[in-house]
């Protein structure tokens, strides 16, 4: 991966996807890190430095609202380095880290570390990380954090990612906190206890593990949303919904009113439950992998617009916690192929690029309100982009990982889309000839 400062340049004879439409053979200019102009392709002789686009595709750089970056305290995992080379290796120009590192980030002073280890990173490679934190102190579910002090500190979101929050009383204590700061409200659906590995079925019995059944997570969704209806101002959101169930709530919610959102996660996008493997630990992810049809429901929920927008969990994990499934860490990374599954389901006509821009990039932008900096390609606007090849199949390699962590579940899979740069306003992530 080649990173160049650059600010001003011209692609040139490209399919611009955008969230309104998809327009074909057209030049972009970008002066000062911002979109000069876009017109239709003049064929003009390319000065040195420009960029031939061949036809390939241009889309808005994606925003992920959900990656383990593992900073602070788990530079076995990830590195600040390794984590945001493994989002521009995947397409994106902005990632959300979650808290639940070591230490939690639960304090201003914890946001601010993290914020100085992630600092030099992020001015090197151009990637934008924003920073959640947690909504329980230690993320033990018994103590809310300040909410206002660590709104005041940067934080854009509350999570206890990883866990969810299963008292009533501090989940309500949560929910007034997103009202009262405009925070939104990550929620990781699952109550406690349950000890289950994988979803129920065949593959479940066959491995001799301990049933994973939904209940744990439609039943905290349905508990949140009869306590949201108290709290109109607040914003809620379902992290990772892997249950038909699940959709069938928050699409009833939505339709009353309620100010609740909710994200699926790659692999469920993508697997089911009877793909999982017994020897392969990156399988073991929570929630699990469910159903053919709740693979399918998710899917048409994504298309639909019921799903808000796509997240990948980017979870890493050493080798030695990722063994086999019945003790391996829950997670499996997800940035490097994230963009990969969608253009899968694009090929498969199960999703438009029209769609894929806006569950990719402009929806989660929206969501952050950040939506005047990323999101989209227009005059006027900075330039966040990733330039693609939607036609190239390969299969999935550890050599297409920049993630310090290899646990990725998509191994050996054929998957479509070739990345071959990304554009951050003043930067370029070149990953191939172009």
């Amino acid at each position: 991966m080649n990173i160049l400062h650059r600010n001003n340049f011209l692609i040139s004879n490209v399919t611009l996807w955008r969230s309104s439409g998809v327009f074909e053979h057209v030049d972009i200019w970008v002066v000062d890190g911002i979109v000069e102009a876009i017109i239709p392709t003049q064929n003009l002789k390319l000065e040195a430095g420009s960029i031939t686009g061949d036809g390939k595709c241009l889309l808005p750089a994606g925003l992920d609202l959900q990656t383990h970056l593992r900073v602070p305290g788990q530079l076995h995992k990830e590195t600040p380095f390794t984590g945001l080379r493994a989002a521009l290796r995947g397409g994106y120009a902005a990632v959300l880290a979650m808290p639940n590192t070591k230490p939690i980030i639960d304090v201003p002073r914890m946001v601010e570390r993290a914020r100085n280890e992630l600092a030099e990173a992020e001015a090197t490679l151009g990637v934008k990380v924003f920073l959640s934190a947690a909504v329980t102190i230690g993320q033990e579910g018994r103590e809310l954090v300040s909410a206002h002090s660590l709104k005041e500190a940067g934080v854009v979101a509350l999570t206890d990612d990883g866990r969810g929050v299963a008292d009533s009383l501090i989940m309500k204590g949560a929910l007034k906190a997103s009202s009262t700061t405009g925070l939104p409200l990550l929620q990781h659906a699952e109550f406690p206890n349950h000890g289950g590995c994988l979803h129920p079925g065949q593959r479940q019995e066959m491995f001799r593990l301990a049933p994973y059944p939904d209940d744990p997570e439609w039943k905290m969704v349905e508990r949140d949303l009869e306590l949201l209806r108290d709290f109109p101002n607040a914003k809620y959101h379902v992290l990772h919904v892997s249950s038909q169930k699940t959709l069938r709530l928050v699409s009833e919610a939505k339709r009353s009113g309620l100010p609740v959102t909710c994200e699926v996660s790659p692999h469920h996008l993508y697997f089911c439950a009877d793909d999982v493997q017994a020897d392969n630990g990156a399988f073991k992810m929570n929630p699990p992998l469910r159903s053919g049809e709740d693979r399918s429901v998710l899917q048409a929920a994504l298309a639909d617009g019921t799903i808000d927008f796509v997240a990948t969990d980017h979870a890493p994990h050493e080798r030695e916690a990722k063994r086999d499934l019945e003790s391996a860490a829950f997670g499996t990374i997800g940035l490097e192929t994230c963009l990969r599954v969608l253009l899968s389901l694009v090929e498969k006509e199960k999703l438009s690029p029209q769609r894929l821009v806006q569950v990719f990039s402009s929806a989660p932008a929206r969501f952050l309100g950040v939506e005047d900096e990323y999101g989209d390609i227009a005059e006027g606007r900075p330039f966040h982009a990733v330039l693609i090849d939607p036609k190239s199949v390969s299969r999935v390699t550890e050599d297409d990982f920049e993630s310090l962590s290899k646990n990725s579940c998509f191994l050996g899979t054929e998957l479509p889309g070739e990345v071959l740069a990304v554009f951050n306003r003043d930067w370029v992530a070149q990953l191939a000839n172009i």
